[in-house]
């Protein structure tokens, strides 16, 4: 068991460090060696009472059958390492791979990408403490120059980009697989005397998952899970029912559920239904999700971990690796197969009130991983630390590429630097309207993250830029023949608007040259009143001559009674006529009054017509700004038809000049067969004469 545990642990770094010295094919061979010998060589370290780790031995023998291997160093931009997305970065852990010499570069790579103390890399090279110390101070010297020029926040990410520094690429430098361990069940054995085990489906370090068939039920299989380790005693026996018991208190579709369990040679086994489809791991190797279909993935996701977490479980090992994309319509074609995402594995989930952690490192939360470091002080483990499991799977899933992969093997250097740094949000340009939620849900500190029900409402970011181009598109099906019917409405309101206003411009024409004529004459009656006037004054003067002259000439009271009689007369006249005048002038005046109102009353219906104007002149605008985006839409529509024209035209080039050619072949088997006819013998005639031929 400690010698399985040692190698799994440093099996990784193992294979990197002799692949940067030896090449991958060398190291392989050199790692079947090693595996052989692990088992023998960690017993002689057991009884010998050594005081160093396991690491050390596996590396100190690995050095030893590397001896024997031709010396051939992977050059330091090779494109077998690893290259990080910061290029001034990059550049500095290439510049560090060139510059630190061989000897001090060693004890660098064993320190911070292995994960070995002094003593133990003292062990390994045979070397003294002083000289490791040495080789280690000289070696960060060279690297704080170096990196301190190159980056401005270097001391802070000083333990990432050394850890990179010696990291292989894992797409293209994979060390060879473990050999396979031999399964506790075989094929053919029955459990319970009811469960018929068909295959294996899976082995891990603690379980293994058999396909079996139910002998009660017909065509009925199920997914039996063995755990490895026999249950020797009372405490080991509450040890194997615990995942049981916590699959047993939460019931989500989202989430396996437990069906029969029992005994068998003193090791647990529980079935569990058997899921048609693939995990999500698996799914992720064709590409990366689309949005749609990772909102409906992860939102059941989100909703089954919440489901656990009122129940008062954690998790603990949320991975692309234990999600299982099972297909519940498994007789429906492509476009109509459903997908139910469920939640495997809970033999490391603990409930909130146990001191329990476990998982992988590579998803692990910030606050999982400072317990595990050793950090004082660190916050409390929750819920939300499987929410940010599922964050990290999210973006994992949108975005399958390694960026926070377990870099050079090295698990502690990797944990200890998770428990003070979050993962970085997606970079692709499609996904930068998802990096604010992404720093929310993957941030360092717990308080800042959400919930399992907030994420999951919160996942309908994922679709809304979906959403706000359907909304435009469903707008777009409408405006377009909208904009055609408003266009021809506003030509005909723009002619009607025009007509009316051509006959108001008459009409107001009329109004002023009545008013003018009106004026012309009121002004006419102004000046006959102003002739009457003083035709009334030039009387009153005759009045009072006659007067003067009737005090000078005393003539009779007659005389001067008719002239007097015929003035008064006279100027009675003028009076009425005067009164005639002004009571034309009033009713004139009353006229061009009413004129001046409707005139006004014009101008007010007029201006609200230049406003109605306006409001249509602005939809049209719009109308034609949304008439110009579709136009743009047919024109590519357009152009993709002409490319698939072109293709369809050559593709029919190509089939006729098979036609002519297939003629041509035909022509010449023709000519063939004929030439074959006239060159081949004549048969002999059998029938004679009368005879039945």
């Amino acid at each position: 068991m400690v010698a399985e545990g040692a190698l799994d642990h440093h099996w990784a770094g193992l294979f990197q460090y002799a692949a940067i010295r030896t090449g991958p094919q060398s190291a392989a061979i050199a790692m079947e060696r090693l595996e052989s010998a692990s088992e023998n060589l960690l017993q002689i370290a057991a009884d010998n009472g050594s005081k160093v780790r396991p690491g050390a031995w596996l590396y100190r023998e690995l050095r030893e059958y590397l001896a024997d291997v031709p010396y051939r160093p992977l050059p330091p931009d090779a494109s077998d390492w690893w290259v990080p997305a910061d290029e001034p970065l990059a550049v500095a852990v290439v510049q560090l791979r060139r510059t630190v010499p061989q000897p001090e570069a060693e004890v660098l790579e064993l320190f911070f990408a292995r994960g070995l103390d002094a003593e133990d890399i003292a062990f390994a090279l045979s070397i003294s403490a002083t000289e490791v110390e040495s080789r280690k101070l000289a070696s960060l010297a060279i690297a704080d120059r170096l990196l301190g020029r190159r980056h401005k926040h270097l001391e802070a990410m000083r333990k990432r980009l050394l850890l990179q520094a010696f990291a292989l690429d894992p797409r293209r430098a994979r060390g060879p697989q473990r050999a396979a361990r031999k399964p506790v069940l075989s094929v053919g054995t029955v459990v319970k005397e009811r469960y018929e085990v068909e295959a294996l489906l899976g082995a891990g370090a603690f379980a293994d998952v058999y396909r079996a068939r139910d002998r009660e039920v017909t065509d009925h299989v199920v997914a039996l899970k063995m755990l490895r380790r026999q249950a020797g005693d009372a405490r080991a026996v509450r040890a194997a029912l615990r995942e049981l018991q916590l699959i047993a208190s939460v019931f989500h579709p989202s989430i396996v559920q437990l069906k029969d369990h029992g005994w068998h040679d003193r090791h647990l086994w529980f079935v569990m239904p058997l899921y048609r489809g693939e995990t999500l791991a698996s799914r992720l190797r064709r590409g990366p999700l689309q949005r749609k279909e990772a909102r409906e993935v992860f939102e059941a996701l989100a909703e089954a971990l919440a489901t656990m977490h009122r129940a008062g479980v954690r998790h603990q090992d949320v991975k692309p690796e234990n999600v299982f994309l099972a297909n519940i319509d498994p007789e429906g074609g492509q476009e109509t197969q459903r997908v139910l995402p469920v939640l495997l594995d809970l033999g490391v989930a603990a409930k909130d009130a146990e001191l329990v952690l476990a998982g992988t490192p590579a998803y692990f939360a910030p606050e999982v991983a400072a317990r595990f470091s050793g950090v004082p002080d660190p916050p409390p483990v929750g819920p939300k630390s499987d929410v940010f499991s599922l964050a990290l799977t999210l973006r994992q899933a949108l975005d399958p590429t390694p960026r926070d992969f377990v870099a050079a093997g090295a698990v502690d250097a990797f944990v200890s630097f998770r428990a003070s740094h979050g993962p970085q949000p997606p970079w692709r340009r499609d996904l930068r309207d998802l990096r604010p939620w992404f720093e929310r849900w993957l941030n360092v500190s717990p308080d800042a993250r959400p919930s399992g029900d907030e994420f999951r409402r919160e996942l309908r970011v994922l679709t809304r830029p979906a959403e706000k181009r359907a909304r435009r598109l469903g707008v777009m099906r409408w405006a377009i023949p909208a904009t055609i019917a408003l266009i021809t409405l506003f030509g005909s309101v723009v002619y009607v608007l025009s007509r009316e206003a051509s006959l108001r411009r008459i009409e107001a024409a009329e109004e002023r040259l009545r008013a003018a004529q009106a004026r012309e004459r009121a002004e006419s009656i102004y000046a006959s009143l102003e002739v009457e006037e003083a035709r009334r004054r030039e009387l009153e003067g005759d009045v009072a001559q006659l007067n003067a002259q009737y005090q000078s000439s005393r003539m009779t009271r007659e005389q001067l009674a008719e002239r007097l009689a015929a003035a008064e007369g006279e100027f009675a006249l003028l009076s009425d006529r005067q009164s005639l005048h002004l009571a034309k002038l009033r009713q004139q005046s009353d006229e061009l009054r009413q004129l001046r109102e409707r005139h006004a009353s014009v101008l007010v219906e007029l201006d609200g017509l230049h406003n109605r104007r306006d409001e249509i002149a602005r939809e049209l605008d719009r109308a034609r700004a949304a008439l110009e985006g579709e136009r743009t839409h047919r024109a590519e529509a357009d152009a993709a038809l002409e490319a698939l024209r072109h293709k369809l035209e050559a593709a029919e080039t190509v089939v006729e000049d098979a036609r002519s050619r297939v003629a041509e072949l035909k022509a010449r088997l023709s000519t063939a067969l004929v030439r074959a006819q006239s060159v081949a013998p004549a048969q002999p005639a059998r029938a004679t004469d009368g005879a039945k031929p």
